[in-house]
């Protein structure tokens, strides 16, 4: 079965002893990969979207949709977010959106308990991380 996680269903961990179910909600989903894609990333959360699919067998196909945030030219991007997001030394946009999906793999798995299948990001602008002032 593909397409949207209406209700995503997942067996209780084994070292529990009540038997059950837990249930994580579509929207519960979506909104926490795109937390975890906008903070892996160094975007806003507004400007990052995010579809999730369950593949019928509990693993989970996550699709992100930001803009791509670039530092300005000849600088180190000194910004809050992205100080702890970016690394200081030049990294390649395809360097930069392989780890960024192994991120948000490793985060959403561990924090829903599920295993994310696929991480597709699509950017669909570009954004200058200009420093801010520090009052």
């Amino acid at each position: 079965m593909s397409g949207a996680a209406d209700a995503v269903t997942a067996p209780a961990a084994p070292t529990d002893r009540v038997p059950g179910y837990d249930r994580i909600g579509t929207a519960a989903l979506v909104h926490t990969a795109q937390a975890v894609a906008a903070e892996a990333l160094g975007s806003s959360l507004r400007d990052v979207r995010t579809r999730v699919a369950d593949d019928g067998r509990g693993s989970l196909a996550v699709t992100v949709t930001a803009p791509l945030v670039m530092p300005v030219l000849g600088a180190r991007s000194t910004s809050a977010t992205s100080a702890t997001t970016l690394p200081s030394a030049p990294e390649s946009v395809v360097a930069r959106t392989h780890r960024a999906r192994a991120a948000v793999a490793e985060r959403i798995s561990a924090i829903t308990g599920r295993q994310v299948q696929r991480v597709d990001i699509t950017f669909t602008s570009s954004v200058v991380d200009t420093p801010r002032r520090v009052r």
